[in-house]
């Protein structure tokens, strides 16, 4: 169970508001909660050591500067630490993107505090089971290192990825002296009788796809010279999909063993620890050794068929020798490796894997053999799901939406699928061997042909959409028709293929202008959104003035006109966004005037107000100006409360002048002056606290010039 009163928690949100709601509701849940209001400065404060935190709480949309999962993936770049992305964004791709950063969790703006303390909780658990995880992946880790036996890993281009330090021992090689390197030059085999080269696992598991054991008489020689006489397998590194990725090589020295063979049957009881089968009989084939995995995979106990023949238990049916032909081969050359179908106790069938060894004595002659079976059903079982997943590839490109085209070298159609057939008129059948030409106009036939062999020459596997320029289809009817086209090139055995993957475009015009329509309208219900938005406003605002007027406990009734006051600078300015030609902003000209007439015009007494605005049309967007037009309320709202109680000819001043790229709002009033104690840091007051807040929130500066007439400056980067 996670425990939130030790928990910290850094919320990184832009909108101030919203930030001093979301932070009170995460404090009242027992948490200890840290804003910041960009990206940059949650990275700064991350990588402070002594700010540690528990988890994050990211907004997506920041403003300027990064946005959240720009954020989130540098800190993650830096440091682990679970981060739940908070916005009002639904859309699944924005939803996908996070995943792919981060799947610590999602959680929608407005969906309650017990959906977002929850998603928290689940933050902490998921990241409490990763570290669990990589603990693990440690482990395993330090037992592969640990293991008994050489290990060696490859990619599926046979070069080194991994030598475990037995393999480093036997091999000479250590890991970052082998890595990258390919693997017949740090795992050097020969045949101890003939010396000469022996293929090597790797190339053979990467040929077949399959496992295979190294041949008896098998020599490793070490990088210093020296040589031993080494036993095991290769096997294929497979995906989830069933797709090798790459080689493992395991391997021991049986230098010992291979010298001793009297002491096979004392190291018996070692063979039970074996995930393969391990059988041994006599040279009649009567049983006389069946160790653990023998009895899991055929499920009969080692007492049921101790002295049975082998052959009439397991009924095995080699795939291209009889059972006879295949103990000819063992006599001859000493053992055989390859697959065969046994019966398990009940009529179980398995697919095996055998390594039949013929076993000597110390005169060298033969004793007994030793079967080392291993169970493939799975692996074949897979197998099959690969063909599945090639016909599935197969039914997918016959359903795709755009036509997809593949040609051989001499331009011949190999093939067509389903949507060609529907764009070109033609069925796949007829189509299928002719050449590609007869899908395009005699116009444009050399330039597709100077595509194709220019495409061929510079070895570019592939182009986009629409790369290739205007090209044109022509049907079976004749007709000729706009087509948009990739294409992609491949090598299998040695020869180029080519797939080209077209789409009509003829219905791009109606498109295209349906979609300016939509624009259109789009705009209409902008303007119609932000006309309704005044008007509820200026319900909420009457409602509120009414409500003070009808107070007789001033306090209250302050608090009300003050209220009353933020709505009017909001409902300013969606008058001048319902009247603004721009979708989303308003000139600074058309908009202060206006706000700073109606927020006086709310008090009772009459004030002067003088205003000196640069003449150069600033457009802002609605967003900043909300946040500017809050501010200016708030200073209006200060001077009309307090600084003209007994002031005559009371006057408020308000500058807006510009310098490069910084805009300047100097505001000041003939009243009392500005007290010392007052600041817009650590202030108890809740006006001074969201001035703060919202400067912070647009990235500005705000500051008190008490010099000769006292002013408060906000600068502003545009």
């Amino acid at each position: 169970m996670t425990v939130v009163a030790d928990k910290s928690i850094l919320l990184v949100e832009d909108e101030a508001i919203l930030a001093l709601y979301e932070k009170n509701q995460l404090e009242q849940g027992g948490y200890k909660v840290t804003h910041v209001p960009s990206g940059e400065n949650a990275i700064r404060l991350v990588m402070q050591e002594e700010n540690p935190f528990d988890l994050i709480l990211m907004d997506i949309d920041l403003g300027k500067g990064l946005d959240g999962t720009e954020t989130a993936t540098h800190i993650l770049n830096h440091k682990e630490i679970p981060i739940v992305f908070l916005s009002s964004h639904t859309e699944r791709e924005i939803v996908k993107k996070t995943e792919s950063i981060t799947s610590y969790g999602y959680v929608v703006k407005n969906s309650g505090f017990t959906v977002l303390d929850a998603s928290i909780k689940m933050a902490f658990k998921l990241f409490e089971a990763n570290e669990l995880t990589k603990s693990k992946k440690e482990h395993l880790e330090t037992v592969l290192h640990s293991i008994g036996d050489g290990v060696i890993a490859t990619d599926k281009e046979g070069k080194v990825i991994r030598i475990n330090p037995v393999a480093e021992k036997l091999t000479g090689w250590s890991h970052d002296d082998g890595l990258g390197l390919e693997i017949n030059k740090v795992f050097n085999i020969i045949n101890v009788k003939t010396r000469h080269k022996v293929d090597n696992p790797v190339d053979i598991v990467l040929k077949t796809n399959s496992v295979v054991a190294l041949a008896n008489h098998t020599v490793l020689i070490s990088k210093d010279g020296a040589e031993y006489q080494i036993s095991d397998s290769g096997s294929p590194i497979k995906d989830l999909n069933g797709e090798t990725k790459g080689v493992v090589l395991v391997f021991r020295d049986i230098t010992a063993e291979y010298n001793v063979q009297s002491q096979i049957a004392k190291q018996a009881n070692m063979l039970n620890n074996v995930l393969d089968a391990v059988i041994g009989t006599d040279f009649t084939q009567k049983i006389n050794y069946w160790n653990k995995a023998a009895e899991k995979i055929f499920l009969w106990k080692a007492e049921e068929v101790i002295g049975e023949n082998i052959l009439e238990v397991l009924k095995t049916k080699y795939l291209n020798f009889t059972n006879q032909e295949i103990i000819e081969k063992v006599n001859l050359e000493g053992s055989y490796i390859g697959e065969a179908i046994q019966e398990a106790k009940g009529g179980c069938v398995r697919n095996i894997e055998i390594n039949l060894v013929l076993l000597n004595d110390e005169f060298d002659l033969p004793t007994g053999y030793i079967f080392v079976a291993r169970d493939i059903s799975d692996r074949l079982k897979a197998l099959n799901q690969i063909k599945e997943s090639e016909a599935k590839l197969t039914q997918i490109i016959d359903s795709a939406m755009d036509a997809i085209i593949s040609i051989d070298n001499t331009k011949k159609i190999i093939l067509f699928n389903g949507a060609a057939e529907k764009m070109f008129g033609y069925e796949s059948d007829a189509i299928i061997g002719k050449s590609l030409d007869q899908l395009i106009p005699i116009n444009f036939r050399s330039q597709h042909d100077k595509h194709i062999d220019q495409f061929s020459k510079t070895g570019v596997s592939r182009r986009a959409m629409g790369a290739l320029g205007e090209i044109r289809g022509l049907r079976a009817n004749g007709e000729e028709f706009p087509i948009e086209a990739s294409i992609s090139q491949i090598t299998v055995n040695g020869e180029s293929l080519f797939t080209v993957i077209l789409r009509d475009v003829s219905v791009r015009t109606l498109s295209e202008s349906k979609i300016q329509k939509l624009l259109h309208e789009k705009e209409n219900i902008l303007k119609e959104i932000h006309h309704r938005v005044k008007n509820n406003m200026s319900s909420l605002f009457t409602l509120l003035t009414l409500q003070a007027k009808s107070q007789n406990h001033e306090p209250v009734q302050t608090i009300l006109y003050e209220a009353a006051g933020r709505i009017k600078s909001m409902i300013v300015l969606y008058d001048k966004l319902y009247h603004s030609e721009t979708d989303n902003s308003v000139s600074i000209q058309n908009y202060f005037p206006s706000i700073c007439s109606e927020i006086v015009s709310i008090f009772p007494k009459k004030v002067e107000v003088n205003l000196s605005i640069l003449e150069e049309p600033i457009e802002l967007n609605a967003k900043l100006l909300s946040s500017l037009g809050i501010i200016l309320n708030e200073l209006i709202t200060n001077s009309m409360k307090h600084a003209f109680l007994e002031i005559q000819n009371p006057k408020i001043n308000l500058n807006i002048s510009k310098d490069n790229n910084i805009l300047y709002l100097s505001y000041s009033d003939n009243g009392v002056g500005i007290p010392e104690s007052i600041s817009f840091q650590d202030t108890p007051g809740f006006g001074l606290q969201l001035i703060g807040m919202l400067t912070e929130q647009i990235e500005g500066k705000i500051s008190i010039n008490r010099k000769n007439e006292p002013k408060i400056i906000l600068e502003l980067k545009l």
